[in-house]
Formats: C-alpha cells, sequence, structure tokens
C-alpha cells in the first residue's frame, strides 16, 4: 500500500472515530479499554483470513504477524470467552475507576458496607485518597469536577462528598439501542468496505448532500426528507419481508441476511470532508440511502 494511500486510510478512520469517541466518552469508556476492544476485533478479523492450524485451532503465530500485536496476547484473546473484552484498569477512564473503588473497598465504605462520605481532603478515607488509590494521581480536583458535573457524585453542605451512581456514564441509554448504533454501523462499513474491495459489482451506495444550504430552510427540508424516505422505508420493508422471499420456518434451512438503510445527516460546513463538493457546484437534496448485503 502506498504511502498516500495510507494517508487516505487515516484520515476515514479519523472521521469514523470522532463520534465513536463521542459515544465512548459519555459512556464512561476510556482508552485502554478502547484498545482492548481494537485488539479483539483485530484478532477476529485475522482469524477469518488464516483460518486454524493443526487440531483445528486457530493459527496464533500468524495472527500476530498479520496484528502486530504479540503472541501472547493473541494467546489470551483467543482464550477469552466469545465476546469478552479482556478486563484490565490501565487506560481505563480515571473517574469509572475512582467511581467502582469507591463502591467495591471496604476502606470506603460506611458500617453498612455502602460508599461513605468523604472529607475531600486527608490522608485517609478522604477523596483525595481514594483518588490516589484508584486513579494512580494524587490530584484529585479535576476527578471530582467531572463526578460531580455529571452527578455522580453529591456534596453535602458539611463539604463532604457522597457517590450516588455506581457509573461515571452520562447518559442513560437504552442497552438494546446502543447495541443498534454498532449493528448498524458495522452493516454501513461492511457495504462501504465491499464495494473498495469490489467495484464492478458493487451494492448500491448513494450519498447525496447540499453543502451550501440556507439554514432557514433546513426545518422544512428535514420534515419532507423524513416523511419522503419513512414512506421509502416502509413500501420496501413489505416487499422485503414478503412471506415468498423468507425461509419459513425460520431456521429450516440455510437464509441470509439483506437490508436497506436510510438517514439523514446535518452539520456544519466544518464539518465537511475532503470530498465535499466546491460551492460552485449546484446543491442537491440532504439524503443518504445504502442497500447492505449481510454476512
Amino acid at each position: 500500500m502506498s504511502d498516500s494511500l495510507k494517508r487516505a486510510v487515516r484520515t476515514a478512520m479519523l472521521r469514523l472515530l470522532a463520534p465513536l469517541a463521542e459515544l465512548l466518552l459519555d459512556a464512561g469508556i476510556g482508552v485502554g479499554e478502547f484498545t482492548a476492544m481494537v485488539k479483539l476485533a483485530y484478532v477476529r478479523a485475522a482469524e477469518r483470513r488464516v483460518g486454524t492450524g493443526e487440531g483445528g485451532r486457530p493459527n496464533a503465530s500468524r495472527i500476530a504477524v498479520l496484528t502486530g500485536l504479540t503472541r501472547v496476547d493473541v494467546a489470551a484473546i483467543l482464550k477469552s470467552a466469545d465476546g469478552e473484552v479482556p478486563s484490565g484498569d490501565r487506560g481505563r477512564q480515571r473517574a469509572e475507576r475512582v467511581l467502582t473503588g469507591w463502591w467495591n473497598d471496604p476502606q470506603f465504605h460506611d458500617e453498612l458496607g455502602a460508599p461513605a462520605p468523604l472529607p475531600v481532603r486527608g490522608k485517609r478515607k478522604s477523596f483525595a485518597a481514594l483518588c490516589e488509590r484508584y486513579s494512580g494521581d494524587p490530584r484529585f480536583a479535576a476527578i471530582l469536577d467531572e463526578l460531580l458535573r455529571v452527578r455522580a457524585v453529591r456534596r453535602a453542605k458539611d463539604g463532604r462528598v457522597t457517590a450516588v451512581s455506581r457509573t461515571y456514564a452520562t447518559v442513560r441509554w437504552d442497552p438494546d439501542g446502543v447495541v443498534r448504533v454498532g449493528e448498524e454501523l458495522g452493516d454501513l462499513c461492511a457495504s462501504l468496505l465491499y464495494n473498495l474491495r469490489n467495484p464492478i459489482r458493487p451494492l448500491l451506495v448513494r450519498r447525496v448532500t447540499n453543502a451550501q444550504l440556507d439554514p432557514h430552510y433546513a426545518p422544512v427540508l428535514i420534515r419532507h426528507l423524513s416523511d419522503q424516505a419513512a414512506a421509502t422505508a416502509d413500501s420496501m420493508e413489505e416487499t422485503l419481508n414478503d412471506p415468498q422471499y423468507t425461509v419459513t420456518p425460520p431456521g429450516s434451512r440455510e437464509a441470509m441476511r439483506l437490508g436497506v438503510g436510510i438517514y439523514l445527516f446535518e452539520g456544519s460546513l466544518d464539518e465537511g470532508t475532503e470530498g465535499d463538493p466546491p460551492p460552485s457546484v449546484p446543491p442537491t437534496k440532504r439524503a443518504r440511502s445504502a442497500r447492505r448485503r449481510g454476512p
């Protein structure tokens, strides 16, 4: 792969990772946990490529060569349960580590075994001592400010602080909704990657945008495009799930996934990509559709 192509891949990945990093920060997931997930994804992808070695076991040595991981790391990941990300505090979100310690360490509990209200400063059984033990840094002010901001901690009138949440996560999402985010992003990325590999027979992927839209008209267009896309999606769903095309009963014979995804997007000009049309290009409607072929 040429240097210019590698730069293009890095640019594309950075743009993809930016919204994912927002999601992970909101969920209280630090860079260490993300790195562990990346390693797991790399090993799975390499395992599919190299197949199995002697005895039907994955070839850890070849996977290590492909991924850049050590053979020890690969072996540990392969031994972990399916879908399980290896645990560890290294690189974990610091505020999350402090909260976990507060809820699990008896030294910072009250007589009932619950997280004790703590004075902010002090050598023992204080928030400062808690941070030094579980964040690895005696400087606690930034962590306390962040925990107060997300309301995981409450400050009493006497100055002591109390843990009111087990997690730093700044949102209370529906777990099923979060899983759908990963599923839809995975489907879209799979379709785009398929087209890179198969330019002669690509899957349908359309993206149209107006990079010079007057913001005054955005609400009207958003309503119009949303209604239009919803009607189109309803029609396609009826066709796609017609009983004549569906394996029944489920599991009676081999089946596959086939679907269509439609979504609306908006943003400022500063968020545009290098591929956005210049101002001289006539504007088009903003919409997006993609057909995805499942595994």
